[in-house]
């Protein structure tokens, strides 16, 4: 929305510009949008961060509630494979409860 309305704002002032000045203002214009696409990425990136901490904290906060309920293999810890290996120990447990659910179902 940002990057639209500086476009109509720039269209604008070229028509009302008189042509010897154009060339000043298009730099100007240049310079403006480079500047707005600058904080645009640098709220993106700063965005992306205060999401992954988000994403890590609700993984803490998993890994402290099943090791306090004693799930075995769960305990809180950064490491890429012992991450991988809770994720799949979670992964493994959804499945064998979709299964032990259907087999409900079946009985029912």
């Amino acid at each position: 929305g940002l990057k639209q309305e500086l476009f109509h704002r720039h269209k604008e002032a070229q028509q009302c510009c008189r042509p010897h000045n154009l060339p000043l203002l298009r730099a100007a214009q240049q310079r403006e949008m480079e500047a707005v696409e600058q904080r645009i990425r640098e709220e993106q990136r700063m965005m992306d961060e205060k999401i992954v901490l988000e994403l890590d904290q609700k993984v803490i906060d998993q890994q402290s509630t099943l090791e306090k309920a004693g799930v075995s293999g769960f305990y809180i810890t950064t490491n890429p494979q012992e991450l991988t290996l809770q994720m799949n120990l979670l992964e493994l447990i959804r499945k064998l409860q979709q299964k032990e659910s259907e087999s409900k179902k079946a009985f029912s």
